[in-house]
């Protein structure tokens, strides 16, 4: 005789006309730290500097491995920030504006071996194959970064929301 009543969820955040959140969807639920997406992709972008294969004639090993470095950071603090965020919430919140400043690290050393690479290659007339290559990968490892801080930087906001909600 009567319905149950269904919300209809698929116009209000579906829907390309309306203005906030756009393509929001919750993913599934947050269980640990490892079910973060910038956790993950921190992690896999840590890997992918850490196999990255050096051009012999660069001379940027040194620069490489301060990049090893400061990027094996950035997942454990995700990580210890997790954490926090149930016992000490302040300390939860700097722990994810330092981890933002430590990708602003990588992306200020990316944006060096980036500027390295172009004086070099002003000096040398041929560009080997090889420093092609390393240069794309560089240069996309600098978006992803880029896009990894913005996603930790909303990941702190809405964590200040829902404590703000919540408390």
């Amino acid at each position: 005789m009567f319905k149950k009543y269904q919300p209809n969820f698929r116009n209000k955040f579906n829907n390309s006309s309306s203005k906030g959140r756009g393509n929001f969807k919750v993913r599934g639920p947050i269980k640990s730290f490892r079910d973060l997406d910038v956790y993950n992709k921190s992690t896999a972008l840590s890997a992918d500097i850490f196999t990255l294969q050096v051009p012999q004639g660069l001379g940027l090993i040194e620069e490489i491995e301060l990049l090893k470095n400061i990027s094996k950071h950035i997942p454990k603090m995700i990580a210890e920030s997790y954490g926090n965020r149930f016992d000490n919430f302040s300390v939860a919140e700097r722990k994810l504006e330092k981890t933002a400043e430590v990708i602003t690290a990588v992306i200020s050393k990316i944006d060096f071996i980036i500027s390295i690479i172009k004086k070099i290659k002003e000096k040398e007339i041929s560009d080997t194959e090889e420093v092609v290559e390393f240069e794309k990968k560089i240069n996309q490892l600098l978006r992803d970064y880029s896009t990894n801080r913005a996603k930790v930087l909303n990941l702190k906001r809405s964590w200040v929301r829902l404590n703000e909600k919540f408390g």
